[in-house]
């Protein structure tokens, strides 16, 4: 064989090998994205820890003051109407008037939070699962992307949200309720 039909011989070989690769690296990068889908989806299971009692504090930021302030709340949740959904009812002991319910509820196919976008899923060493979602809307009367981080575990439950306005590279908390049991 001369040198000249070996070099062809593995230009050829080298050509087919990358032929044959370019499936598998399809394949491998189709489970990457798979998995990192997966990820950011929630199941009924994510709920379950929360259920019971719990207590802690609302901390918000005032509209007028622009100050922080913090007040005792409780938290009980129950099922709610689905596997997808629990009910929350908020108490305040200092100030009854202002007991509000609400409910966490994932979307059929786990993307979606309170039908907020989530953008990531993650499990904490503690065990328990911290959520964020996100979506653009106003907060003040002014135009703001939104994020709603979720903190779902046995023994610690937080939800928070924060604001960016559009004008500004700043994430303002704008109030976060902190539970314990």
């Amino acid at each position: 064989m001369s040198s000249r039909d070996h070099n062809l011989t593995i230009i050829l070989k080298f050509k087919y090998m990358k032929i044959s690769l370019t499936p598998l690296f399809i394949v491998i990068a189709c489970l990457f994205s798979i998995n990192n889908q997966a990820q950011n989806s929630v199941t009924p299971a994510d709920l379950e820890p929360l259920l019971g009692e719990w207590t802690g504090s609302l901390t918000y930021v005032d509209y007028s003051s622009n100050k922080p302030y913090t007040m005792p709340a409780n938290l009980t949740v129950s099922q709610g109407k689905s596997e997808h959904q629990v009910s929350l009812m908020y108490t305040y002991p200092n100030e009854p008037k202002a007991n509000s319910k609400g409910k966490i509820k994932i979307s059929d196919q786990g993307k979606k939070l309170n039908n907020e976008m989530i953008v990531s899923r993650e499990v904490l060493p503690d065990g328990s699962v911290q959520v964020t979602t996100s979506y653009k809307g106003k907060d003040n009367n002014k135009e703001a992307m939104i994020k709603g981080v979720y903190v779902l575990g046995k023994a610690i439950c937080v939800i928070r949200k924060e604001v960016k306005y559009d004008n500004s590279e700043n994430w303002l908390k704008r109030n976060e309720y902190t539970f314990e049991r």
